[in-house]
C-alpha cells in the first residue's frame, strides 16, 4: 500500500488520541467521583432506602398477594324467604286491536287522526262524503218522505175502518129493529086467525053477522101483510149487514196493508239512515292510532283497510317459555315486567292465561299477564289521556318478564355461585385449613377442570383420575415470614429482606381461606338468589365470582367485588392478615403510603394494656408529632362501642395509649395523620386473650 493510500487512516487517528491526551485527567476524575458515590450509597443506604433506580423501576401497582392467594368474592349462606323466578324476554300487544274498514263506497274527506294520536271513544276516525251532501244523504231524505206518505195513508185507512164499523153497527141495529118488528107482525097475525075462525062458527049459528064477519077477516088480512112487509124489512136488513161486514173486512184488509206499507217505508228508512252513519267511522273506546294506510281524497269501498287502532288501557303480556319451565308457571303466580333489564320502574302482575299448545316451530309456550296499562299519576281529576307517556307500555314493544315459580323460607347464596359440571351443581366452598380437613380430590392430569370426590375415569379422556389432595387434622400449619415490600420474598424463619433489608414479618401460607368444590341440591332460583336445599349450612362462606381459575385446595382472600372484577386488589399486608393474636405475637406490621406502621398489644393480656404505634418513613427515619385516633368496639358483641383512644407520636416514633382493653375480640379503627400530611386510616382486630 503506497504511503498516499495509507495518510487519511493517520489523519482520523490523530486527532481523537489527542483529545484523549488532552483530557485525561478529566476522565480520571469523572470515573472516581462514580465509583465513590456508589460505595457511599451501599454503605449509607438504610433498610428500605430505595436508589433512584429502585424506585423508578419498582411500580406500586403490583404490589399483589403472594401466589397462590386468589382474590374472590365471598358471600355467606344465609336463611332467608326466596322467590324462585324464570325471566324471559315477552312482547306486549294491545288488549283489544280493531282494524278500520268502510262499510260503504265512497270518497274519504275527513281523516284527523294520525299514527300515535290518542283516541277517545265516540271520536271521529273518518269522514266518507260530505256529511249533509251525499248519495246516502239523499237516499235517507227519500226514504223519509216515503215513510211519511206511508204513515200518512195508513192513517186515511185506519180513518175508513173506522167509518166502516159504524156503519156495521148501524146494519146490525136496523136488523135487531127488522126482527123485533116482525114479531109485533106474527103476535098480531097469530091474534087474528083464531079469532076470525070464531067469528066463522057464530056467523054460521047466525050468532053474527056476515058485516061483523068480514070486519075480522079484514083484520086477518091486514095482519098477514105487515107479516110480510115485515119479513121482507128483516131480509133487507140482513143483507145490508152483510155488506157492511163484508166491506169491514175488505178494511180491515187494506188498513192491514196500508200499515204493511209503512213498517217497509220505516225499515227503508232505518237502512238509510244506518247506511248514512256509514259514512261517519268512531271510534269503538279510548285507544291509539298505531297504523294509517290511506289519506283523506282517496275513493274508497268496502273490506279496503283504512286505520289500525289499538284499545291500550289494558295490554296482554306474553313470553314464549321452554316446556320445563312452563310446567313450573301456574295461573296466578306474579310476574315482574320491565321495559328494560336496567329499568328501574317494575310492574307487578299475574299469570291470567297459559295456552295449552305449544308452537310447533320453536316448541315453546306462551304464557301471558293481563296488565292495567295506564301509568299512575296520567289521569287528573277532571282531565283525559291525551299522550302515549300515560302509558306503561305499548304495543309491539319487547320488555323483560321476571315470572315467579314459588316462595318459601330457605337457605339461599348468590345465583352467580353455583356451578353446572355434568349436569350437576356445585359451590366454591371456602373456609380454613382445619375446617376442610379431611378433604380428598381427585383430578385429571389432562383436563384439570375436571375434579370428583371420588376415584374414577375422566370422562373427556378416560384417564385415571389422580388423588390432588389429601389433608390431616393432626397437621401443623407451617409458619413463614414474607416482606412487606417484597411479598414474593418468603422465609421459614424471621429476618431481613435480601432485597431492601427490611425485617420479614410473619404471615400463614396462602391466605386464611381454602376454597374446594362442594356438591349441592337447588331449589327455587332466581336471578339474584338461588335456594340450596342440600349441601351447605346456614353461615357458610361460599364463592360467587373470581372463580374461573380456581382448582381445589387454592388459598383465596375475600375481595370487594364490582361489574368488571375487582374494585382493588388486596396488599400482601392483608393477605398476611389484619388480626393482632397469639399468630403474630399480637403484632401487625404494613406500608400505607409512605409510612410504615407497626402496631402491637402489650402486655398481651386482658385488663391492663395499651397499644403501641410506631410510625416510620419508608426508606428510614422517624416520625415525630403524628396524631393517633383509635376508635374501639367488639364486633362479638353487635359492634359494641369502647373507648376512644388518642395520643401523639414522640421522637422516637412510638405513641403509646393506654386502653385497658378486656379479654375478647376488640376492633380498632385507627387514623393516623401527620404533621402536613394526609391521614392513614387502618383497621385491626385484636384477640386480647
Amino acid at each position: 500500500m503506497s504511503p498516499m493510500e495509507t495518510r487519511p487512516e493517520n489523519t482520523e487517528k490523530t486527532p481523537v488520541l489527542a483529545m484523549l491526551r488532552k483530557n485525561f485527567w478529566g476522565i480520571v476524575t469523572l470515573v472516581v467521583v462514580v465509583v465513590a458515590c456508589v460505595i457511599i450509597v451501599q454503605v449509607f443506604k438504610k433498610p428500605g432506602q430505595m436508589s433512584v433506580l429502585e424506585s423508578q423501576a419498582m411500580d406500586m401497582s403490583v404490589m399483589v398477594p403472594p401466589k397462590g392467594a386468589v382474590p374472590v368474592a365471598i358471600a355467606k349462606v344465609l336463611s332467608e324467604p326466596i322467590s324462585g323466578s324464570i325471566t324471559y324476554t315477552g312482547s306486549v300487544q294491545a288488549y283489544n286491536d280493531e282494524d278500520v274498514y268502510p262499510r260503504v263506497t265512497g270518497k274519504v274527506i275527513k281523516m284527523p287522526v294520525y299514527p300515535g294520536d290518542i283516541v277517545r271513544a265516540g271520536q271521529l276516525l273518518v269522514q266518507l262524503d260530505p256529511a249533509d251532501n251525499s248519495e246516502y244523504s239523499a237516499k235517507r231524505q227519500e226514504a223519509q218522505s216515503a215513510e211519511d206518505a206511508a204513515m200518512h195513508n195508513a192513517g186515511i185507512a185506519k180513518s175508513e175502518f173506522t167509518e166502516k164499523k159504524y156503519e156495521l153497527e148501524a146494519t146490525k141495529e136496523a136488523q135487531a129493529a127488522s126482527e123485533k118488528a116482525l114479531s109485533e107482525a106474527e103476535a098480531n097475525l097469530a091474534y087474528w086467525k083464531p079469532e076470525v075462525e070464531r067469528q066463522s062458527a057464530l056467523l054460521k049459528s047466525q050468532v053474527v053477522s056476515l058485516d061483523e064477519y068480514q070486519k075480522e077477516l079484514a083484520q086477518l088480512n091486514v095482519a098477514q101483510a105487515q107479516v110480510e112487509q115485515a119479513q121482507a124489512k128483516l131480509r133487507e136488513a140482513k143483507n145490508r149487514r152483510l155488506a157492511a161486514q163484508a166491506a169491514l173486512d175488505t178494511m180491515i184488509h187494506h188498513v192491514g196493508h196500508q200499515y204493511s206499507q209503512s213498517k217497509q217505508a220505516e225499515a227503508v228508512l232505518k237502512n238509510a239512515t244506518i247506511y248514512e252513519k256509514y259514512t261517519r267511522i268512531l271510534a269503538q273506546d279510548d285507544g291509539v292510532v298505531i297504523k294509517r294506510l290511506i289519506s283523506p281524497g282517496v275513493v274508497v269501498s268496502p273490506g279496503m283497510m283504512l286505520l289500525k287502532v289499538a284499545y291500550v288501557k289494558q295490554v296482554r303480556v306474553q313470553a314464549e317459555v321452554a316446556s320445563d319451565d312452563a310446567n313450573r308457571i301456574k295461573l296466578g303466580n306474579k310476574v315482574y315486567i320491565k321495559g328494560s333489564q336496567n329499568s328501574q320502574d317494575e310492574v307487578v302482575a299475574t299469570i291470567t292465561s297459559i295456552f295449552p299448545a305449544a308452537d310447533p316451530t320453536s316448541r315453546t309456550f306462551t304464557v301471558e299477564a293481563l296488565v292495567n296499562n295506564i301509568a299512575s299519576g296520567a289521569l287528573r281529576q277532571g282531565k283525559q289521556i291525551d299522550s302515549t307517556a300515560a302509558y306503561k307500555f305499548l304495543p309491539g314493544q319487547y320488555v323483560v318478564m321476571r315470572i315467579s315459580t314459588g316462595e318459601r323460607e330457605g337457605l339461599t347464596v348468590p345465583t352467580s355461585a353455583i356451578i353446572w359440571k355434568e349436569g350437576k351443581a356445585q359451590v366454591w366452598k371456602a373456609g380454613s385449613a382445619s375446617m376442610h380437613a379431611g378433604a380428598t380430590k381427585y383430578q385429571c392430569p389432562m383436563h384439570s377442570e375436571v375434579i370428583s370426590d371420588k376415584p374414577g375415569k375422566c370422562p373427556k379422556c378416560g384417564m385415571d383420575l389422580k388423588l390432588v389432595q389429601t389433608k390431616k387434622q393432626s397437621e401443623p400449619v407451617k409458619k413463614q415470614y414474607t416482606c412487606t415490600m417484597h411479598p414474593e420474598v418468603i422465609k421459614d424463619a424471621p429476618g431481613k429482606c435480601p432485597k431492601c433489608g427490611m425485617d420479614l414479618v410473619p404471615k400463614e401460607l396462602g391466605s386464611k381461606n381454602e376454597a374446594h368444590l362442594v356438591d349441592v341440591e337447588i331449589g327455587l332460583s332466581n336471578a339474584d338468589r338461588t335456594e340450596v336445599v342440600k349441601g351447605l349450612n346456614e353461615g357458610d362462606d361460599v364463592v360467587y365470582a373470581g372463580y374461573a381459575n380456581l382448582q381445589p385446595g387454592m388459598s383465596v382472600i375475600a375481595t370487594e367485588w364490582g361489574k368488571a372484577g375487582p374494585i382493588e386488589l388486596p396488599s400482601a399486608s392483608e393477605v398476611q392478615g389484619n388480626r393482632l393474636d397469639s399468630g403474630n405475637n399480637w403484632t401487625h406490621e404494613e406500608m400505607s403510603g409512605a409510612l410504615m406502621l407497626k402496631v402491637s398489644l402489650a402486655p398481651a393480656k386482658g385488663g391492663s394494656n395499651s397499644i403501641i404505634v410506631k410510625v416510620d418513613k419508608h426508606g428510614g427515619g422517624v416520625v415525630s408529632g403524628a396524631q393517633i385516633a383509635i376508635k374501639t368496639s367488639m364486633p362479638g358483641m353487635g359492634d359494641m362501642a369502647g373507648p376512644d383512644l388518642k395520643g401523639t407520636t414522640g421522637g422516637d416514633g412510638e405513641a403509646r395509649l393506654r386502653s385497658d382493653l378486656s379479654s375478647g375480640l376488640w376492633r380498632l379503627k385507627m387514623t393516623i395523620t401527620p404533621s402536613g400530611s394526609a391521614s392513614v386510616d387502618i383497621t385491626l382486630d385484636v384477640e386480647v386473650p
